[in-house]
């Protein structure tokens, strides 16, 4: 049976659909409007990072929508082969990729890539490291970043952890964003 394809729904890439890993949940599209919406104009220009990326819908979109470098990192080979499809097919030269374990190997591009302006996590709904990928995330974030979790609303991770603090927690039916941002000194 043949994956679903994921629909971008704004930026330069809107309407352009997507090939998705084989049993990869993609980031529901009103989820995906709602984070933009959130963040704005920021994206014009910023570093963005997406964790957990599957397709790389929520990177691409933030390079559709103006962000100067996107890199998408997931775990999975099948992922990183969709991610490179879809970057062609998106003709996207402001998005790279990497394949790392996540949340173990962040501490690499801790030391490689950071910091970036965003961060975007969406871990599989079954996953119950938070606090673990708030630590690693942490060190990946400029001084004024913000980091965005998605996650079932019932699995809902900590208020803080790693140095980072829980500012908002928005929910959209069975998922939910939580917003970090550096605790400050």
């Amino acid at each position: 049976m043949k994956s679903p394809g994921v629909r971008l729904s704004g930026g330069a890439h809107r309407g352009r659909i997507l090939k998705v890993p084989p049993q990869a949940r993609p980031t529901e599209s009103r989820v995906r409007e709602a984070l933009f919406s959130i963040w704005g104009p920021g994206i014009d220009d910023c570093r963005f990072l997406d964790l957990f990326a599957g397709s790389g819908a929520v990177g691409l979109e933030a390079a559709g929508r103006g962000a100067f470098e996107v890199l998408a990192v997931d775990a999975n080979p099948r992922a990183i082969r969709v991610l490179e499809a879809n970057r062609q097919l998106l003709k996207e030269d402001a998005l790279t990729f990497r394949r790392l374990q996540l949340p173990e190997d962040l501490p690499i591009l801790a030391d490689q890539e950071a910091p970036f302006d965003f961060v975007f996590a969406d871990p599989p709904y079954r996953f119950t490291d938070h606090a673990v990928l708030l630590d690693a995330v942490a060190p990946l974030l400029a001084p004024d970043g913000e980091f965005a979790l998605e996650h079932d609303r019932r699995n809902r991770p900590p208020l803080e952890a790693g140095g980072l603090v829980r500012t908002a927690e928005r929910r959209y039916g069975e998922s939910a964003l939580s917003f970090f941002r550096l605790q400050s000194p």
